[in-house]
């Protein structure tokens, strides 16, 4: 893949040597970033931002307060690490009162959804000069469309936002010292905090021996390192996970209906009734969409299209794989479904989040592959150039509310708090108490003194 040089992507990204325009892109990227974190928000129905979402209470707020908001950051959990989350834990529960955790880790989690774009679009600059190609990749993780059904907006399904970032982190190269030490840093954030990072390791190999880049390959491999001690200490399985027990043809089912469909409708009811009605046909037109866009980019793109084009949809379908063989659930069975299990049973689920965002790179990739044809990639860009990705906002915004947002019926934290400081104040023997979650039956347990001093 011919990756630009360092010198020419920190140009385009932020006006080296020029410090007066380095100013105010920095200044633009935060204003980006702030902009975003509330678009990002405002998919949120008001009682989701105000819902605490299953592990963010359960494990990240509880040891928050219980270990210390420090001490807590380093705490393995199923099996390996959650650096970004607890963060956010850490740093809602320090800014404001106990109440406002809810609000605050909903919409700091939205903040880092967006600084991922903003990051994308700046360190996508290795790989295409045009702003243009690059603000449609940056529209991708704020936009994704089945991200508010369970992962936008909670900190514990953070890390499938961080999955979509390590490639982007792996292929930048800066020629600054400053610039190497804040990558391997966040790469280093990244990979303790998404352990199916390791994917990515082939392309972390490339950028040591073929670019002679080290820090991002150096803050992931150190970051898998620990993952790995975390997982040795406290194992995510009893014994070895059974990887044969769900068919292969469901995970390929699976693949199609949530990855791919999902970019098309996000109403999973609406899904479902069309399968029983319609059969496959369903999911005909995302999969022959997507197939489409990657075919061209195949045929017609060069050699580093092609490779994106391939790494896109590779790295799609070994996160769905990864997630749903280590997962194995009934509700993943969809080679056996029956018309009952169809209009009960389905859902789109969490994991098709990275294999989502991945697959819509061949949308970027394919109006790249058309550029070049045309000979227009080089060309001054222009209002015109805004052309494409504003009809890819408008795509995604089609799906910009979600249909049935996880979180959207509460229980509101708020609200469970007060009923728990009034059962701790009216049973002072009392030490710890109660406070409901999403989804049912979650809840978390806080010290009855940390209840009623917020």
């Amino acid at each position: 893949m011919n990756v630009e040089s360092a010198d020419s992507a920190e140009t385009a990204g932020v006006g080296r040597g020029l410090p007066g325009k380095r100013i105010l892109t920095v200044i633009g990227y935060i204003g980006a970033v702030v902009a975003l974190s509330y678009v990002a928000w405002l998919r949120l129905p008001e009682v989701t931002r105000g819902t605490i979402w299953a592990e963010d209470g359960t494990v990240f707020l509880r040891e928050t307060v219980v270990i210390g908001p420090l001490a807590s950051i380093g705490e393995p959990y199923a099996g390996y690490l959650h650096t970004i989350p607890r963060l956010i834990s850490a740093i809602s529960y320090l800014a404001g009162p106990l109440e406002s955790c809810a609000v605050l880790m909903s919409f700091f989690s939205c903040a880092v959804v967006a600084s991922i774009s903003v990051a994308v679009f700046h360190l996508s600059a290795a790989l295409v000069d045009s702003r243009e190609i690059r603000l449609m990749l940056a529209l991708i993780p704020v936009f994704v469309p089945v991200g508010p059904l369970e992962v936008l907006g909670n900190a514990a399904n953070l890390h499938w936002y961080m999955l979509w970032l390590v490639p982007w982190l792996l292929i930048y190269e800066p020629s600054r010292w400053k610039g190497k030490a804040v990558l391997l840093i966040v790469t280093f954030a990244a990979a303790t905090t998404e352990i199916i990072s390791g994917i990515f390791l082939p392309l972390a190999l490339w950028q040591c021996f073929r670019r002679r880049q080290y820090a991002a390959p150096i803050g992931l491999v150190a970051g898998l390192v620990c993952q790995l001690m975390a997982t040795a200490s406290k194992p995510r399985y009893a014994s070895l996970p059974q990887v044969d027990a769900l068919e292969p043809l469901s995970v390929f089912y699976g693949f199609g209906l949530q990855a791919m469909t999902s970019l098309w409708e996000t109403d999973e009811r609406s899904v479902a009734s069309s399968i029983v009605n319609f059969g496959a046909y369903a999911a005909l037109i995302p999969v022959a969409v997507i197939s489409c866009l990657l075919i061209y980019v195949l045929v017609f793109g060069s050699l580093k299209w092609k490779f994106v084009g391939v790494y896109s949809f590779g790295a799609a379908a070994v996160c769905w794989t990864a997630a749903v063989v280590l997962n194995v659930s009934p509700e993943f069975d969809f080679a056996n479904f029956t018309e009952e299990d169809w209009l009960s049973k389905f859902k789109f689920f969490r994991y098709a989040a990275a294999p989502s965002m991945f697959l819509l790179i061949m949308v970027p990739a394919s109006w790249a592959v058309a550029k070049e044809r045309a000979g227009a990639m080089r060309n001054k860009e222009s209002l015109r150039s805004l052309r494409a990705p504003a009809l890819m906002l408008i795509f995604l915004s089609v799906n910009y509310f979600p249909a049935l947002p996880a979180r959207a019926t509460g229980p509101e934290w708020a609200e469970g708090l007060t009923l728990a400081r009034d059962q701790c104040a009216a049973n002072p023997g009392l030490h710890e108490a109660a406070i409901p979650l999403a989804p049912a039956l979650w809840y978390t347990v806080l010290p009855c003194n940390v209840i009623l001093d917020s």
